[in-house]
């Protein structure tokens, strides 16, 4: 038993059963009568499968407060100066324990792109700007840290005095995750993912051997990209599809070479209130602009167009307008102005007019509280439902429906708990 302080100056006793512990937004009462939360998002609760009608189910939700937006634990943009020696970059992302993907450029010279992930080790570096195969010197990143990363001397990673944009991108279901595999050359080879949902854009690269870099995107389906060139969208599908659990390899040995290697990046498209990351497409209008509603601020783009050549862009709010191209080594470019983020997505400007373009947007983060939404079917005291326990704070919520989940009747029960 625990015991707690109830509002109203009351006292009681919680007898502690099996809790749940809620991963998503979805309270499924069936799985029982006590469920906890730390709060890293803004989550509009549901709740599912109550008892029939005439039987009665009480239930208690344990809340943590948070940020509004936990963006900072899955993926950070971070600038520095190069010293050419060795440095460690902290951005606060565990990527010992959970993995990912560190991905360098040098903002003020020309330098290829430089991109180490847990999954082929420290200092295995392939480009995005170059068809060759991966090579291995532990002066790109020496080490894999619990809040970021170390890197030595490299040209590429920090050489002294340059100036560098790196962005972190951690394993994260509904987020990001990376898969290595061995060709087989077999047409519709499937290769499974771990990112819990759809994937809006996959990325793969032969890491043993020079050859481009393909891309398969939820708004360009029909087709296939290529991160390394300029080039438009091509019919002919190495990277054939892409579904929950799995993505569907051709026999090109771009993707699928009997025996060859490969890497491939997996990025989510979600569309929950709460997501971090969207896939979509825009078309900018007869100025060469066009606004984007992802319903959350954007702070980190891709984007390329598919109908004919045009380089690849990469923006993020750090570096204000600046943009680097993952398609080539060139320096950052400021002369122009080709996006703003705005409280509802990002806005684009001075591209070509009238034509299609596919985008990858992560979110900015929020300074602000988190935010419950509960089911609009509880029923709250004085018809005002309550706060949402401040950052750290532990506040206990409890509902009871007899009606079959037409109607629940809800309380802050608690605040403040141990």
């Amino acid at each position: 038993m625990e015991a707690f302080k109830i509002k109203n100056g009351l006292s009681a006793k919680r007898y502690l059963g099996s809790t749940t512990t809620l991963s998503g937004s979805t309270i499924d009462l069936s799985l029982g009568s006590m469920f906890s939360t730390t709060l890293s998002s803004d989550p509009a609760y549901t709740f599912t499968n109550p008892p029939a009608s005439g039987n009665a189910q009480a239930f208690s939700v344990e809340v943590t407060g948070g940020t509004t937006n936990f963006v900072n634990n899955s993926f950070a943009t971070t600038l520095y100066t190069g010293n050419g020696t060795s440095q460690t970059i902290t951005n606060g992302l565990d990527l010992a324990n959970d993995g990912g993907l560190v991905w360098i450029k040098s903002r003020s010279a020309v330098s290829d792109h430089s991109l180490v992930d847990t999954a082929r080790g420290v200092g295995a570096r392939i480009s995005t700007n170059s068809t060759s195969a991966q090579d291995t010197y532990s002066g790109y990143l020496s080490a894999f840290n619990s809040n970021g990363f170390d890197i030595g001397y490299s040209v590429g990673t920090n050489n002294n005095g340059d100036n560098y944009a790196s962005w972190t991108f951690k394993k994260q279901t509904k987020f990001f995750d990376i898969v290595t595999y061995t060709g087989d050359g077999n047409d519709n080879r499937t290769v499974n993912h771990s990112l819990g949902s759809s994937p809006g854009m996959v990325i793969v690269k032969r890491t043993n051997s020079a050859d481009s870099w393909l891309v398969l995107h939820r708004s360009a389906s029909s087709s296939n990209l290529f991160l390394n060139l300029t080039s438009a969208a091509v019919s002919t599908l190495r990277i054939k599809s892409m579904d929950s659990t799995t993505f569907t390899l051709g026999t090109n040995a771009q993707v699928n070479g009997s025996g060859s290697t490969y890497v491939a990046y997996i990025f989510a498209h979600d569309t929950a209130s709460d997501s971090l990351i969207k896939c979509g497409t825009f078309t900018p209008n007869g100025s060469g602009e066009a606004s984007i509603d992802l319903g959350w601020e954007a702070q980190f783009v891709i984007w390329k167009r598919t109908d004919a050549s045009q380089n690849w862009y990469m923006v993020d709010s750090q570096r204000d307008i600046g943009v680097l191209r993952p398609n080539t080594s060139d320096a950052e470019v400021t002369n122009f102005d080709f996006w703003n983020p705005t409280a509802t997505g990002f806005d684009v400007l001075n591209l070509t007019a009238s034509s299609p373009y596919i985008y990858m947007a992560i979110r900015a983060s929020a300074a602000t509280d988190s935010a419950i939404t509960w089911p609009s079917s509880v029923k709250w005291p004085s018809g005002v439902a309550p706060t949402t326990p401040a950052p750290g704070t532990k506040d206990l919520f409890t509902f009871l429906t007899t009606d079959g989940g037409t109607t629940y009747y809800g309380k802050k029960a608690a605040e403040g708990l141990a």
